[in-house]
């Protein structure tokens, strides 16, 4: 199939399709080539994780398709719309008012308070309803435990409750698809537990997620893994839906893969 500027490759089933995503550092010399023609497709309310060992491309991957990096080749299409194709403008206002994300640091301004970190980037996204985003922002710091500290500055709450305002900012714009690098990657075992129970909670809502992670637990979470190396998809592996019951399965069928693949 030849793709053109103009032909859509989403089906209704797809919020996100990537085809032919490469990319090239020329800034070395000889240059280096980190992602090698990577097609990958995410259904609309998937929950899906990229793995691989360090150095394999997924955070390069990932800032690809979320519009953060710009890629050497290729396309990206969320919702229909050709992401490779926006201004620099363009695409910064579709990461803020279609995409939400998580990274392994918060990245919140010490200045503000933990509500008000949260409050901003939604308030920017849609200026003309700030009555109905503060009451969306009060309403995730109750539904993620954190209300209490709401006033708090980002030095006076612990790295869990952290990352859930993290999520909190994330959701506040009510974004078409999540994105999370490591969300858990500085945080020990009882709080990462604690974050992927958020971040599964989100998803029984029908959010899309594309999440990073090294964690074969934090993996088994999700309903695919898709593993990389040397810049290319090499393997998948379908998990279905997680419940908690299986959660120690589950863990042990996504070791045994990875394990298989050399990771």
């Amino acid at each position: 199939m030849t793709i053109t500027k103009g032909t859509p490759m989403t089906t209704p089933a797809d919020i996100l399709v990537v085809k032919g995503l490469e990319k090239t550092y020329f800034s070395t010399e000889p240059p280096t080539t980190v992602l090698q023609g990577i097609d990958l497709t995410v259904a609309t309310g998937e929950f899906l994780v990229v793995m691989g060992a360090s150095g394999s491309g997924k955070s390069t991957l990932l800032y690809c398709i979320s519009g953060m990096d710009r890629p050497t080749a290729g396309r990206v299409e969320l919702q229909g719309r050709d992401l490779t194709s926006l201004t620099d403008a363009q695409m910064s206002r579709a990461r803020l008012t279609t995409m939400g994300f998580i990274f392994q640091q918060a990245h919140f301004l010490a200045n503000l308070s933990i509500r008000d970190n949260i409050l901003l980037p939604a308030l920017k996204a849609t200026p003309k309803q700030a009555g109905a985003v503060t009451a969306r922002v009060d309403g995730l710091l109750a539904r993620f435990g954190i209300a209490a500290v709401a006033d708090h500055g980002i030095t006076q709450v612990s790295g869990g409750q952290l990352q859930r305002a993290s999520i909190c900012r994330a959701l506040a714009t009510e974004p078409a698809i999540l994105f999370a690098d490591e969300p858990t990657g500085a945080l020990n075992t009882s709080v990462t537990a604690e974050v992927m129970d958020a971040l599964t909670a989100i998803h029984r809502d029908k959010t899309t997620i594309v999440m990073v992670t090294h964690d074969p637990a934090c993996a088994a979470r999700a309903d695919r893994v898709v593993y990389l190396r040397d810049g290319a998809v090499v393997d998948a592996r379908a998990l279905g839906a997680w419940t908690e019951g299986e959660a120690r399965a589950r863990e042990d069928e996504v070791l045994v893969w990875l394990r298989g693949l050399g990771f």
